[in-house]
């Protein structure tokens, strides 16, 4: 092997976690960003919160919205939530914080008048 095969090995520093006070801004940051993007993509806009709560090693950002707009949030084959999270997850570990995005559970709503009990 000549030394102009040789191979060479760059090494990246690793991020360093940022202090409360900024990781504060840059969380809120985020949550701006998600809202954002959110208010483009939905009907109902003015139905979208988003939330975010800071565990020991991750933080969660918790989103609800109008329960007809549930649908656009999530997209075909969960491909606008997907793309979301995508973003949040790429932008926030830029920033040394590890994020998920949640997104509510809503229950089947029962119909009462469709009761199989007659007899």
């Amino acid at each position: 092997m000549s030394s102009n095969d040789d191979i060479k090995v760059i090494r990246v520093a690793p991020r360093r976690p940022a202090t409360d006070s900024s990781s504060n801004n840059i969380r809120e940051a985020g949550k701006e960003m998600i809202l954002s993007v959110l208010r483009l993509m939905m009907d109902k806009p003015e139905s979208i919160k988003v939330e975010y709560a800071v565990g020991e090693r991750t933080t969660v950002f918790k989103i609800e919205c109008h329960p007809e707009t549930l649908g656009q949030l999530i997209g075909a084959k969960g491909k606008n939530i997907s793309g979301i999270r995508a973003i949040v997850t790429a932008v926030m570990a830029r920033q040394g914080i590890r994020a998920i995005v949640e997104i509510p559970y809503l229950a089947p709503h029962k119909d009462n008048n469709s009761s199989h009990d007659e007899d």
